[in-house]
């Protein structure tokens, strides 16, 4: 595993929102951008946090199927099973997973995986950041990508930024013009 620790913040916070953004998703479910948000960053919480404490590695644990599966099952029974949280939450862990591939070991610990130990993580992170085309261009697009969705979505205060990652708002509007039409 060369590459543990390639640290694609904001493009793993993009990826799953502009999928969230196609019309025939956006109007048809309801869903919580931000357990998608929060599932999309998670397993890179999990294994860069451990990584600092010097207790584990770039890409480790929180990288395979078994912690995702397991995370997911947690979350939807804390969620009292609402699937438009735990749902979310676990396509953006596997999202996460989709975009850090190869480099992850999908099946730790069922299957052996060499890991690399990294010194300076922040160092490291900082070099490959302004030094590696690979991750300064693909930041570049995520950061692309957000002003796309923030301007599509006219998401200009911190009040309709809130709603929409609360929320599909779009399917909420939709439900309250059909309602009002009831009358």
């Amino acid at each position: 595993m060369s590459e543990v620790f390639d640290f694609f913040l904001i493009f793993h916070l993009a990826v799953p929102l502009i999928i969230f953004e196609l019309p025939v998703i956006k109007r048809k479910f309801e869903f919580s951008r931000f357990a998608l948000l929060v599932g999309s960053l998670f397993p890179d919480i999990v294994d860069k946090s451990l990584l600092f404490m010097n207790l584990g590695f770039g890409r480790g644990i929180s990288h395979t199927i078994f912690f995702v599966l397991l995370s997911f099952i947690f979350l939807h029974l804390i969620v009292k099973r609402k699937m438009n949280i735990s749902f979310m939450f676990l396509l953006g862990l596997t999202s996460h997973l989709i975009l850090d591939l190869p480099e992850v070991p999908l099946f730790y610990p069922f299957i052996a995986y060499e890991f690399i130990v990294v010194e300076e993580p922040i160092g490291l992170w900082l070099y490959k950041l302004f030094n590696d085309p690979r991750v300064y261009l693909t930041e570049i697009v995520g950061i692309l990508i957000l002003i796309f969705i923030l301007i599509n979505n006219r998401l200009f205060n911190r009040k309709d930024l809130v709603r929409f990652l609360k929320r599909n708002t779009d399917l909420a509007t939709h439900q309250n013009n059909t309602e009002s039409y009831k009358v």
